[in-house]
């Protein structure tokens, strides 16, 4: 009978091997409610780490972030009676425990301040497991998902920055009660992390113990927490092919309008009309991909910098059409010169016209300009070399304007471009 005892023990041992048994390890008396003994009444030393494993989402509408990650987490249980051969269990400096042990021992009440919410992964059970070593450590580590609340500001849209914060803490005690350390694992994060997030660059920048309160205006201690910042930098090269070169182009093309006669109103009307309505769509298919906010991001600025200077474009070619029609009004005639270019104080019209007079229908008169200075008109009185002449300071104006088109407005644009790019990319 003895010796069918000790067989027995042999075959459990050697099944066993690296595991031990729960109920060996917990006194009778242990009171789960109650935490571990401190010595000297200094605060029990909690260690924690994780690694990000994969992220899954980014919601820039709800500002949360979806990711998976291992956690870890060990503290000292000395009223843990450990078996003498615990270090011949394994070779391992820690040996394996049953998951169920959590739900009879005393835990650290950690959490994530910023957590929404947590899924633990399982396909038979939980992705947990409990290892000990021989000095009374008890070491947990989980796979879970969790999807944390990410505070965003969209003001640099596209070339923006997000920095989210994981916060770990106790919830109950205080930092005289429970410190936390981070293992050497710290807070990091897979190799392959950032090339699951296709819009975003990803790193973790630093990790802290530090102190903070609980709650403003509470009487509890303040807590020990251990901080991460989890940086999301977004990738803008799609959004510069997809939106700022088209705009910018439409820009461009509105310029081409400067270079046109004047007398080409239907054609510089087309093109302006057109290149002010493809800005606007653009302005107006933003909202469907971009984040929805009630201030003005930096793709919204640029936008509305295009539109306006689309905007400057037909405006200005309204002035020259309003000078141009002032001009041949006062000349007895709508649009009947085929050019007019100043030259200096000279003033060439290219044809000769035989009209009625505006205010006296039944009487003729002509006018013919020769490329001669002084000005003179053939049947009438000799014009002066004036810039004051009413004929010849509405050319003045109308060159002026064309002018102001082709080289004011580009340069207009540059300068507002050397404003935005830095305040932007900075």
């Amino acid at each position: 009978m003895l010796l069918l005892r000790i067989l027995t023990s042999l075959l459990c041992f050697t099944f066993s091997r690296g595991k031990i048994d729960i109920a060996q390890l917990l006194p009778s008396d242990y009171d789960v409610t109650k935490e571990p003994l401190r010595e000297d009444g200094r605060p029990i030393t909690v260690g924690i780490g994780y690694s990000i494993k994969g992220i899954f989402d980014v919601n820039f509408r709800d500002m949360t972030v979806l990711l998976a990650m291992y956690f870890k987490m060990q503290w000292t249980e000395p009223r843990l009676i450990l078996p003498k051969n615990l270090s011949l269990l394994s070779s391992r400096d820690t040996v394996p425990v049953h998951s169920s042990i959590l739900k009879k021992i005393w835990l650290p009440d950690l959490y994530i301040h910023e957590a929404v919410d947590i899924r633990n992964f399982d396909m038979i059970k939980e992705v947990e497991g409990v290892r000990i070593n021989d000095n009374y450590t008890i070491v947990f580590s989980s796979l879970f998902q969790t999807r944390l609340a990410c505070p965003m500001y969209f003001a640099k849209y596209p070339f923006d920055t997000q920095a989210c914060t994981m916060t770990v803490s106790s919830y109950n005690f205080g930092e005289d009660e429970i410190v936390l350390e981070w293992m050497s694992i710290g807070a990091t994060a897979e190799a392959d992390v950032n090339q699951q997030v296709p819009n975003y660059n990803f790193h973790i920048t630093s990790s802290e113990i530090t102190t903070q309160p609980f709650c403003i205006n509470c009487s509890s201690s303040p807590r020990s927490v251990a901080k991460a910042f989890l940086i999301f930098e977004r990738r803008y090269t799609g959004h510069l092919l997809t939106m700022y070169f088209p705009s910018g182009l439409i820009v461009s093309l509105a310029w081409l309008s400067f270079f046109w006669p004047p007398d080409a109103v239907p054609g510089r009307t087309v093109l302006l009309i057109t290149s002010l309505l493809a800005v606007v769509s653009m302005l107006g298919s933003l909202g469907q991909r971009a984040p929805e906010t009630s201030y003005l991001k930096a793709v919204d600025v640029w936008l509305i910098l295009c539109i306006t200077h689309v905007a400057l474009a037909l405006f200005q070619f309204a002035v020259v059409l309003t000078i141009r029609r002032q001009r041949d009004w006062s000349a007895g005639r709508v649009f009947s010169e085929k050019a007019l270019i100043p030259r200096g104080n000279i003033l060439t019209v290219s044809t000769s016209h035989t009209e009625p007079h505006p205010y006296r229908p039944n009487s003729t008169s002509i006018y013919t300009v020769k490329n001669t200075s002084p000005l003179s008109i053939h049947g009438g009185p000799t014009l002066k070399e004036d810039k004051y002449h009413p004929k010849l300071r509405q050319a003045l104006q109308e060159h002026m304007v064309e002018r102001i088109g082709q080289i004011g407005l580009p340069i207009l644009f540059a300068v507002c471009c050397l404003i935005y790019w830095p305040c932007y990319l900075s």
